[in-house]
């Protein structure tokens, strides 16, 4: 009996996980072709910077990235120190805690080109893992 429960819980626990993923997938696939090509994914990057852009002037300060991703935990205190994720260094190219949108997207090619295994100018499902696009 324990087995089964734990299997249960374990089984709920990674489904989550996948499902996730593939709304993702389909979220950005817009053609619904079942691969996602440069366009598609240079569009959800476009998406992602507008959701960071809290203020909308065309930038994106870490403040607004903190508080666009929910990294601050609701109990700390407003403007708490919160560390610089990695994603967040890796989009920032310049250096300057100030996103662009032609960093975010300037990443998102990087990241294509990486998951692009075959080469073919577009993602597969099979392509398509972490930590994506």
């Amino acid at each position: 009996m324990t087995l089964l429960v734990c299997g249960g819980l374990l089984s709920a626990a990674i489904q989550p996980a996948h499902s996730f993923a593939e709304s993702r997938f389909l979220g950005m696939d817009r053609d619904a072709d079942n691969f996602i090509s440069l366009e598609e994914a240079e569009a959800y990057r476009i998406r992602l910077f507008k959701e960071y852009d809290l203020n909308s002037d065309g930038k994106v300060e870490f403040e607004e990235y903190v508080e666009a991703k929910r990294l601050r935990p609701a109990t700390a205190a407003p403007h708490s120190k919160v560390d610089v994720p990695d994603e967040y260094r890796e989009m920032d190219a310049d250096g300057d805690s100030i996103l662009t949108l032609e960093e975010v997207k300037s990443v998102g090619v990087k990241r294509f080109q990486a998951l692009d295994k075959n080469g073919d100018g577009k993602i597969s499902k099979e392509e398509f893992v972490s930590p994506g696009l």
